[in-house]
């Protein structure tokens, strides 16, 4: 239990924002729109700018440097929220603040990579990470290492990543 409850916490921890400008969440341009029309045909063409991670290059300490996401896969959501609910769920909401911080847009400010590899090696990443050494300092509580696989670590985003508003 008490893992668990540090599991959350630090998850949680990862998706508050910090003051220093160093680390400061950068909003997307909003979606832009350019229309083309021809004598006898007219296209509509939407340009939906990518996320910018508050670490744009940071993927954290870990053994994951970089990770491609395709479609939201069913079966890892499922994986994924089963961890949750077992692990995270008694610190953490995905819309409120309980022990730790709500987690419902954690995947908008944190690379893939940077999630996971905070999954993967909770201990270092809150002891040497500016950021969550802020969020450890706020919640004054560190998050239990859960001994999550690689593909717990993989499940758990993909639910992250599911659950995005």
């Amino acid at each position: 239990m008490k893992r668990m409850f540090t599991l959350v916490i630090g998850i949680a921890l990862i998706n508050i924002s910090c003051a220093d400008k160093k680390y400061e969440v950068h909003q997307p341009a909003p979606e832009q729109i350019q229309s083309t029309t021809q004598a006898t045909n007219s296209t509509l063409t939407a340009a939906i700018p990518k996320p910018i991670y508050q670490y744009p290059d940071d993927n954290g300490i870990g053994p994951i440097k970089n990770i491609t996401l395709g479609a939201i896969d069913p079966k890892l959501v499922i994986a994924g929220k089963n961890i949750f609910n077992t692990k995270c769920i008694a610190c953490h909401d995905l819309d409120q603040k309980k022990i730790g911080p709500p987690l419902r847009n954690i995947t908008k400010n944190n690379t893939p990579a940077y999630i996971m590899n905070y999954l993967l090696n909770t201990t270092d990443m809150q002891k040497k990470d500016p950021l969550l050494e802020k969020l450890v300092d706020e919640y004054k509580i560190l998050m239990p290492d859960q001994q999550l696989t690689q593909n717990d670590a993989r499940a758990v985003l993909e639910y992250f990543r599911s659950v995005e508003k």
